[in-house]
């Protein structure tokens, strides 16, 4: 169980780390480096340029992390104190399917706007998945009497904001997506106006740019107001804690949002605006683990 629990670890950790990869092969233009798929000018081993180098190592580190998923699905299979875990095993495998055939339509779509922006989002659902493994096996290792996940807990009404608040940010992560893929990141070149104007004329990739930036602003009120509601509802120390983190989070990304168009877009700027952004969502979910966990793990600092 140990071992299990740490290769999901590590799994969610390779996941993230894949989430800055992807949006740096993109903003570096690799997207279409190699146009054959799943060789690259039909070798395994092509000659290299940056360019080809971004996108084959992205191709082998995603590679290399489905592997270590097919390998956790074989132990919970094999392993019938990990039984428990079974269904959460093949739903990730199945996304780690649709993972691959996105990441192949990718480029033989030739950058299709609604195609790379399902490869983000079904790589954001297989880092949930993973933190969800994870979060379940370290409770298991760690706390004898771990309790069950109940959902008639989390839908209570002292979560529901909560709720709310994670399915806004997942949808910012859409909106994201669709701004960059539709080349809209310049779209108004000043912040927080557009154009000098609160509310411009909403007419192509403005309209992407500018519902993105309100819905960022809406994320962020309702961050905070689910941390405040959290205090108020008497959530456990370690969700508050993780909600403090939140909050951070969602001040930082709105910083490197307004940097992202002020200085142009810079590479890594852009790619740590994705992962910033998939980071806030993650902690949001791991207060849902916390409330929807059916034991009190109120001061408990392992939690």
């Amino acid at each position: 169980m140990k071992f299990f629990t740490k290769l999901f670890l590590l799994i969610t950790v390779l996941i993230y780390i894949n989430l800055f990869f992807g949006p740096l092969v993109r903003a570096t233009d690799s997207g279409l480096a190699c146009p054959d798929w799943p060789l690259c000018y039909g070798k395994f081993v092509p000659e290299y340029t940056f360019q080809i180098a971004m996108e084959v190592g992205h191709r082998y580190y995603s590679g290399s992390i489905g592997i270590l998923i097919l390998l956790g699905a074989i132990l919970g299979f094999v392993n019938p104190d990990l039984k428990r875990f079974r269904i959460l095993l093949l739903v990730s495998l199945f996304f780690l399917g649709t993972q691959v055939t996105l990441g192949a339509l990718t480029v033989l779509k030739l950058l299709d706007p609604t195609t790379v922006n399902l490869h983000l989002l079904n790589a954001v659902t297989l880092l949930i998945l993973s933190l969800t493994i994870y979060a379940f096996s370290h409770w298991m290792v760690y706390y004898k009497d771990y309790g069950t996940f109940s959902f008639q807990k989390l839908i209570s009404k002292q979560n529901a904001f909560l709720l709310f608040t994670f399915l806004i940010t997942s949808y910012q992560l859409f909106m994201g997506g669709r701004v960059s893929t539709h080349y809209a990141g310049l779209a108004c070149p000043d912040f927080p106006t557009c154009y000098g104007e609160w509310f411009p004329e909403m007419i192509g990739t403005i309209r992407f740019q500018m519902e993105h930036r309100w819905t960022g602003y809406l994320v962020a009120l309702s961050v905070f107001l689910a941390l405040f509601l959290g205090i108020r509802f008497s959530y456990s120390r370690s969700s508050i804690f993780v909600l403090k983190i939140s909050a951070n989070l969602i001040i930082i990304q709105i910083a490197i949002g307004a940097f992202n168009v002020l200085y142009r877009i810079p590479k890594l700027l852009t790619a740590l605006h994705t992962v910033t952004g998939v980071l806030l969502l993650a902690t949001l979910y791991w207060v849902i683990l916390l409330q929807g966990w059916n034991r009190d793990l109120k001061g408990d600092s392992r939690a």
